[in-house]
């Protein structure tokens, strides 16, 4: 059979199984990536009537709140150089964005890996390292502080907004939004494993670790059709060329020796406890100390908050595609290229 009378075959078995169920059901993609392949793709179209699909907290910089950006601007005035992530640039601070604080003369620098800013910071420049992300990124910070440590630097700090996936994902589901079944991010997964998601099963909603690819999709979807049926709350893996049970157990030690968990604020989530990871105590000296004021962090005409909880769809939002566009962004949402509304704007066919 070809490939593409494969693929029809199982999206003609997933509107079979729909029917079966009697009723359109609520997925969750939890990963912005999957977000992407599934708009990119045109699966809100193919599956319409079918899926409502509903973008989850898995985009690192769409959860990453105003407050952080804030504090990397202050840094950088006190004449510290911030490397950063190229997709953190533009995310909306309360006044600028980290892009607009570097036109005006800050020393910002874009790192493609925190391994490689770190073996290249010079002796004699006084460096904080931007660090976020959830635990696909997390062993890439520590090996740099690694690095910092056997080139003994002292010149290099860490200024830590990473997050872990597990504590949000427990709060979206018990108190934010009501769904039918999850995919699962295969991207944390691959450091986690299927054993790192096991907790989802207490929920009672089917949920499947997926791929990127639209075969990937077509068949975690197929999975999660066939869950539901069957009353099957098992965590499925159906990206298993790439994601092990266990997951990377030498990642997973990397993240040990070097964080442990704190609480985190979560752009439309709140302040989440033990959703985010800082440098152990042993470290501290390593550790920029941030200061937020939790209360003053929204903006009140920016959506985000309600689209990375499922209650509002991107275009949905009165600033979307009139004033905020990936061009002029006014929310993390539409920065990031695995922002829900950045793939709702650039794939089109939205409403």
């Amino acid at each position: 059979m070809q490939t593409l009378e494969k693929a029809n075959a199982i999206v003609n078995t997933i509107k079979n199984n729909i029917e079966k169920i009697g009723r359109q059901l609520r997925i969750i993609e939890v990963c912005g990536t999957h977000t992407v392949s599934i708009y990119r793709n045109g699966f809100h179209t193919l599956f319409k009537g079918y899926i409502d699909f509903i973008s989850g907290p898995g985009c690192p910089v769409c959860v990453t709140h105003e407050g952080y950006i804030d504090n990397l601007i202050e840094l950088a005035k006190m004449n510290y150089t911030i490397y950063t992530f190229g997709d953190l640039l533009k995310v909306p601070g309360k006044s600028m964005s980290l892009a607009e604080a570097k036109a005006e003369g800050a020393k910002i620098k874009i790192m493609y890996s925190p391994v490689d800013a770190a073996e290249n910071i010079a002796e004699d420049e006084e460096a904080i390292i931007a660090a976020v992300g959830f635990e696909t990124t997390v062993p890439a910070f520590a090996l740099s502080l690694e690095k910092v440590l056997e080139k003994g630097l002292k010149n290099v700090k860490f200024a830590c907004e990473l997050k872990t996936i597990d504590q949000p994902l427990k709060v979206l589901l018990k108190d934010h939004i009501k769904v039918d079944g999850l995919i699962l991010p295969g991207h944390v997964a691959t450091i986690l494993g299927v054993d790192g998601f096991r907790f989802v099963e207490e929920f009672k909603l089917p949920s499947v670790i997926s791929g990127f690819e639209k075969y990937d999709i077509l068949l975690s979807l197929l999975s999660l059709t066939q869950s539901i049926l069957n009353n099957d709350f098992t965590v499925k893996n159906e990206y298993k060329r790439v994601v092990k049970k266990e997951g990377n157990t030498v990642a997973k030690r990397y993240i040990e020796r070097f964080f442990e968990r704190t609480d985190a604020y979560f752009r439309g989530l709140g302040l989440i406890e033990g959703g985010g990871l800082r440098l152990k105590s042993e470290y501290s000296a390593f550790s920029v100390q941030l200061k937020y004021e939790y209360e003053s962090l929204s903006n009140s005409a920016c959506r985000c908050t309600d689209v990375l909880t499922g209650k509002l769809k991107p275009f949905e939002c009165p600033l979307f595609e009139k004033v905020c566009t990936p061009q002029t962004p006014k929310g993390a949402c539409m920065v990031s290229q695995e922002g829900s509304c950045n793939a709702y704007f650039r794939f089109g066919k939205w409403k």
